[in-house]
């Protein structure tokens, strides 16, 4: 079974390791968001192992997606509207900004059902599509 560490808004990480428990950490996600009126982001990491990087980011009713590492090198983003261009969005990620591209937002249903893939599989989700950023 895989489990997966969040890091969002508290010094230890929070275990999820079910469908159930994505959902619940969303939630409270689309809530802080909503309440402080601010993107809020986090990342999650396979439990005992840090060779994958998957970023979730929640902004009312959209979201973003980041992952790095495994089969992935570079550093790849979910893409939503390829027309709003490469302008940076700004993600709080435990009072640290996280720049994001606007281009990357998607609706909050699909952050939901890519992060649930993510659980299952431990991999880049397949159910969304995705851009590499480059270095310019």
């Amino acid at each position: 079974m895989i489990a997966v560490s969040a890091f969002f808004d508290e010094d230890e990480p929070t275990v999820l390791r079910t469908p159930e428990d994505v959902t619940a950490l969303l939630d409270r996600a689309q809530t802080d968001s909503r309440k402080f009126d601010i993107p809020v982001f986090m990342q999650w990491y396979l439990e005992d192992s840090d060779a994958i990087e998957f970023g979730v980011g929640v902004n009312d009713n959209l979201g973003a997606l980041s992952f790095t590492g495994g089969n992935w090198p570079g550093l790849w983003f979910s893409l939503g509207n390829p027309d709003a261009g490469d302008e940076l969005l700004s993600y709080d990620y435990m009072s640290h900004e996280r720049p994001t591209p606007a281009y990357c937002e998607i609706p909050f249903t699909d952050v939901v059902k890519a992060a649930q893939e993510f659980l299952t599989t431990g991999d880049r989700p397949t159910s969304v599509t995705w851009k590499e950023m480059h270095a310019d």
